[in-house]
């Protein structure tokens, strides 16, 4: 199986255990990095190519630190929902603290709005990926 490739392994390894390829995965990479873009300017964090630079930046440390954590993720033997949930919750509380310090390098003078918007930021992509998998989950516990 392969790692998930997005926001510390979170939702990008679960759409990898649900059948999605790498290129699916590099897609909604790249769309989660335009959406987490277009939420900071729509914060009036910084102007969206400002926005889009940081979005970026922020988007791949959290899926480089993440590596690691989704292997041993993707090595464990048909996780129960359980430990799902618990892998998800940990995958996006640690990307809101990778992409809040990274926010705060890039506009040190925001303080808690860069926190606010990664917080956002998380749950507006979490919640993107999410939505589809747990749809298509639930049609694929139907058939």
């Amino acid at each position: 199986m392969v790692p998930g490739l997005y926001d510390v392994g979170g939702p990008g390894l679960l759409a990898v255990i649900y059948g999605a390829g790498l290129a699916v995965l590099c897609l909604v990479t790249l769309v989660v990095i335009l959406v987490e873009a277009g939420v900071l300017a729509l914060l009036k964090w910084r102007p969206f190519g400002r926005s889009l630079l940081a979005s970026l930046v922020m988007n791949l440390v959290s899926t480089l630190v993440g590596f690691l954590p989704g292997v041993i993720y993707s090595l464990n033997q048909q996780p129960g929902m359980g430990f799902m949930l618990l892998w998800l919750f940990a995958a996006w509380a640690l990307s809101v603290v990778i992409e809040g310090l990274i926010l705060s390098a890039f506009n040190r003078e925001a303080g808690r709005q860069n926190w606010l918007a990664a917080l956002l930021t998380n749950l507006v992509s979490y919640l993107l990926i999410l939505g589809p998998l747990g749809f298509f989950g639930i049609l694929g516990l139907l058939q």
